[in-house]
């Protein structure tokens, strides 16, 4: 029986919660830290995995957003520069400074474009000269002086661009080069997060459905481990939050209040093993357009390179899977900027899509879509529901903080504490240079001498300080190297097993770990890692048998992942609608009128 059953089970002695949070994306989970850290008695619930679907598909940056000035929305990007920085300095061990350049075609283009779009009077993006951008950027550093962790912007002529990026060819007219930040596993902290709610005393399910509220009285279910049947439990709360992202409008109708808040546009990305790439990038991002004025990305990632991403409306957001028509998208806008790389498919090593889960309105374009956040309240038969709105990776603490304080005031209770300043996980007493980093790791290998010291310096990498809480629980038992991947042990695997709820082998290939999405995801890796989960759960040929089946699925309907005895069909390569295909590939204008 995992921890996640124990937990459930128990929930038949608990006599109700002061606020239930359905969905276990970032925002639900920053608002259950926030609620639990003030002693609400709070439950969080999330039918998936913690951290799955949209917030496992972020491009991996943590950014102010330079392209929503466009639209005005300053307070945003000046919230979201903020945010950025507390999570430079409160998860150092997850997030790090990303010098990004912006290749720079014209002078002028896009001045009148930038703005007749600003106040309304177009809605199709353009590309954008030195002026434009330079302003962009001004106000970049502006919103930060008072905040000031990283170097202002540079502008920088043909001469030293072409000779810092000899793959752009002599089209570029100039450059310039900015700071933002990249986020090396988002999961990772999203499970410090929820780690920290759970210690100040809330309680976190996964894998848990929500199916019905009553009087206050609401249905959960979760599949039996003893059955193919699923074991039910009632919960009570007359504060229920709404965080499931794109689902918002289906959840909200599951609760019978109706809603039509949302509208989503997904996003993907690949991950692409190409040294000439890599090396021409050297820790640097390029943030570029593509020739109808869209914004793409593309930064070294784990020694190889991730790029993105896609802006397509959808309407089912459970299915969503990066198709053919998006990776030839995506390689063709490298065209424009790197004109001289070529980038083969079978160099693409993992792929993934999101659905952002934005407001509904009437928009001409995905881009002119607002990404700012909010809160929608319903009442229902005496229980209030609150939708969560919008909202970025960057941005989760101040969503979590703003729904939080509304939810407090509403139950009549402080704040005990505020988390503007609170370090997250292993960025708790996180050393900052190299020299005291070194010093640290060397502290640990002398005390805990049964380690290498290449391994701690892996896992100090890997988990910040929290590597410590790995090392004392594995002091005074024998540990090995996997076979197959040679910076993973198998003790390390079964704390993760043990401490990190995780109910499939498929949670610690995408989610506990970054083995798929770093490339290193092959057959001898996953039978090894299946084993282990299917010992230490002790499950039966048929559940082995089940869950090798289903993550090999989800690895290649999703990831594009493939593994022996799976290969793809047509159905697991299925093409978007027209409509969809339409508004990212061909630049077309689609309108939302929900």
């Amino acid at each position: 029986m995992n921890n996640n059953t124990k937990v459930f089970q128990n929930l038949e002695q608990q006599s109700g919660f002061d606020v239930v949070v359905i969905g276990g994306g970032i925002n639900g989970i920053s608002v259950f830290r926030e609620l639990a850290l003030q002693g609400v008695k709070v439950l969080l619930v999330e039918k998936d995995d913690f951290c799955s679907k949209a917030s496992a598909a972020p491009s991996r940056m943590i950014h102010g957003g330079l392209r929503y000035l466009e639209n005005g929305e300053f307070s945003l990007v000046k919230e979201a520069l903020f945010e950025r920085n507390r999570l430079l300095s409160n998860a150092p061990h997850l997030v790090s400074p990303l010098e990004t350049t912006i290749p720079i075609f014209s002078t002028w283009s896009g001045v009148f474009d930038g703005l007749f779009k600003f106040i309304g009077l177009k809605d199709r993006p353009s590309q954008r000269g030195s002026v434009v951008i330079k302003l962009g950027l001004s106000l970049y550093d502006w919103f930060t002086k008072r905040d000031q962790m990283m170097p202002a912007h540079k502008m920088h002529s043909a001469t030293v661009t072409q000779k810092r990026w000899p793959l752009m060819g002599k089209k570029v007219r100039s450059s310039a080069t900015y700071f933002d930040a990249w986020i090396s596993s988002p999961e990772r902290l999203a499970m410090e997060l929820i780690q920290e709610g759970i210690k100040a005393g809330g309680t976190a399910l996964n894998y848990t459905k929500v199916t019905e509220l009553s009087d206050g009285q609401l249905t959960l279910q979760q599949p039996s481990s003893e059955s193919d049947s699923e074991s039910s439990v009632q919960v009570f709360s007359r504060h229920v939050v709404n965080a499931t992202g794109a689902w918002v409008d289906s959840t909200n109708g599951l609760l019978t209040a109706p809603s039509q808040y949302m509208q989503g546009t997904k996003g993907s990305h690949i991950i692409v093993d190409n040294p000439e790439l890599l090396h021409e990038l050297n820790d640097n991002m390029l943030f570029y357009e593509n020739s109808e004025g869209r914004v793409c990305i593309l930064f070294p990632y784990f020694g190889k390179v991730l790029i993105g991403s896609t802006d397509i409306p959808v309407s089912d957001p459970e299915s969503v899977h990066c198709t053919d028509e998006e990776i030839d998208y995506i390689l063709e806008s490298l065209t424009g900027v790197l004109p001289d790389l070529t980038i083969s498919r079978d160099q693409i090593v993992y792929q993934f899509s999101g659905v952002r889960p934005l407001p509904s309105v009437n928009a001409s374009t995905t881009g002119q879509i607002p990404r700012s956040h909010s809160i929608k309240r319903d009442v229902i038969d005496g229980t209030e529901v609150y939708s969560l709105i919008g909202g970025k990776w960057t941005t989760f603490r101040a969503f979590g903080e703003e729904v939080s304080d509304e939810l407090l005031n509403i139950l009549d209770k402080p704040r005990r504490c505020s988390t503007k300043q609170k370090q997250i996980g292993g960025g708790e007493g996180y050393p900052v240079t190299k020299k005291d980093k070194d010093q640290y790791v060397a502290t640990l290998t002398d005390r805990y001498s049964n380690q290498s010291h290449s391994l701690i310096d892996v896992w100090f990498k890997r988990y910040g300080t929290g590597c410590e809480s790995l090392l004392e629980w594995l002091e005074g038992q024998s540990d090995s190297r996997l076979n197959s991947l040679s910076d993973y042990s198998l003790g390390e695997l079964t704390y993760i097993l043990e401490h990190e709820h995780v109910v499939t082998s498929l949670d610690v290939f995408l989610r506990r770990t970054s083995i798929a999405i770093e490339g290193k995801l092959n057959n001898e890796v996953f039978e090894e890692i299946s084993d282990i989960t299917a010992d230490f759960f002790n499950w039966n040929s048929q559940q082995r048998e089940e869950d090798r089946e289903q993550t090999k699925r989800v690895l290649l309907t999703f990831h594009g992942v493939e593994l022996d005895g799976l290969t793809k069909t047509p159905e697991t390569t299925s093409k978007l609608n027209n409509v969809e295909n339409q508004q990212l590939l061909n630049g077309e204008e689609y309108v939302f009128d929900q």
